[in-house]
């Protein structure tokens, strides 16, 4: 059979007998939200956990209404969401002078203007403030201390907002268990020394894919995102197409959790077995932008491969690794094990994204089609190849003609679901 997998904003295209694919895994297609401004607007007079939006507003009757919303590693149907927010808003007689946005960068790079058009839309960049966040800014305010001792540093707009709505996107996350509701408040909007102490939980065996029972990573978040004191979320279910299927608004916490059982009741993908291989696609852009948000597609697939497997990540990574530390850390180490030796206390962001690799490297081989150069590959132990073709071959010389694997053309949308026969 021929695969198309998504690269860039262009496509790898492979063939592949059959007899050696048990499945190509991906959501099921549910079909967009036919009317998306009438669903969210409901969800906006319908909330959960909390009163209607207008009501809210009409309550509190803030001068200073600040938007917290995802950066471009997060993609989904942003443009759209703000847009009608806004509207709707000002349809409300909110001054649009009251309104202004922030990007929940947490520690990511700033969004360029190209990029803010893209993701949000030229109305809403042509019309209101949309400012990065920066964790690094000498004007964070402390909210003082967590139940971990982590300080609560977040940034000064945030502090000086009198009603903060934030926007998000509910996705499975290899250590918070999902990204989307908290998350826009630590990782989003905090300082880098609390998002660093934050991550380096990931050590504990609690930092799982769609764990969020006695996760602390999780706790945490949800803990500073009530000390912020949001007053309004709105969070959306997307397909793999990254359309809008169902918004979530209201309450943070409740909508958040709403949210995630929709999830996982509409989105998990199930299996029966573990395969030889697995073909792995990150997405296309902007999910395989660089190696650091291309890593999801392998935390959420690794258990698709028997132990000792081999997986093919197909990801354009243009930005290359995209993040400092996590190659430093990786760079530095001669063996895998020595990833593991590091003191928690010590671990950096990007150096816990080289903790998880670490993870994913004992598992299984993993080769990495990008355009990425070959020896900034080899650099960080993953295999380079130069083509899908070059790395079954790879997979034959391994585990012989017979080999079974996986496709996912996703693998940055996708929450697996063991069943067993």
């Amino acid at each position: 059979m021929n695969i198309k997998l998504r690269y860039g904003e262009e496509h790898k295209i492979v063939e592949i007998p059959d007899k050696n694919v048990l499945g190509i895994l991906e959501m099921e297609y549910i079909e967009a939200c036919a009317h998306p401004e009438e669903h969210i607007n409901k969800q906006l007079n319908s909330p959960i956990g909390s009163p209607p939006l207008l009501r809210l507003l009409i309550e509190k009757d803030p001068k200073n209404i600040l938007i917290i919303v995802s950066d471009i590693t997060r993609p989904g149907p942003f443009a759209l969401m703000m847009e009608t927010l806004i509207k709707t808003l000002l349809s409300y007689n909110i001054d649009s002078k009251c309104i202004s946005c922030i990007i929940a960068n947490g520690t990511h790079r700033k969004m360029t203007e190209t990029e803010m058009r893209y993701h949000y839309g030229d109305w809403v960049v042509d019309n209101f403030s949309i400012e990065n966040h920066d964790c690094r800014a000498n004007d964070l305010v402390s909210l003082g201390e967590m139940a971990s001792g982590n300080e609560l540093l977040i940034n000064k707009k945030v502090s000086e907002a009198d009603f903060l709505i934030t926007i998000g996107v509910i996705n499975p996350h290899y250590f918070a268990g999902f990204s989307g509701g908290r998350k826009s408040i630590l990782p989003g909007i905090c300082g880098y020394e609390t998002v660093r102490h934050n991550h380096s939980n990931i050590v504990h065996n609690y930092a799982t894919l769609g764990k969020l029972d006695n996760n602390k990573i999780h706790l945490e978040m949800a803990e500073a995102a009530a000390k912020v004191d949001v007053d309004f979320t709105l969070q959306a279910v997307v397909n793999y197409k990254k359309e809008l299927i169902k918004c979530f608004a209201g309450a943070l916490d409740q909508a958040f959790y709403e949210g995630v059982q929709f999830f996982k009741e509409h989105n998990s993908v199930k299996y029966s077995q573990k395969a030889d291989a697995l073909i792995v696609s990150a997405g296309g852009y902007p999910k395989d932008i660089n190696f650091y948000q291309s890593q999801k597609a392998l935390n959420n697939t690794i258990e698709l491969v028997k132990e000792g497997g081999t997986i093919i990540l197909v990801s354009e990574c243009r930005e290359n690794m995209g993040q400092d530390e996590m190659e430093k850390q990786l760079r530095n180490v001669q063996t895998i094990d020595e990833l593991f030796m590091v003191d928690q206390k010590d671990i950096q962001i990007g150096g816990h994204r080289a903790f998880a690799t670490g993870k994913l490297l004992k598992q299984a081989d993993i080769l990495v089609v990008s355009s990425m150069d070959t020896e900034l590959v080899k650099a960080v132990h993953f295999t380079p190849a130069e083509s899908i073709e070059e790395a079954l071959e790879f997979i034959k010389d391994k585990e012989g003609e017979e080999f079974s694997c996986y496709i996912v053309p996703n693998g940055s949308m996708f929450f697996p679901n063991h069943k067993k026969k």
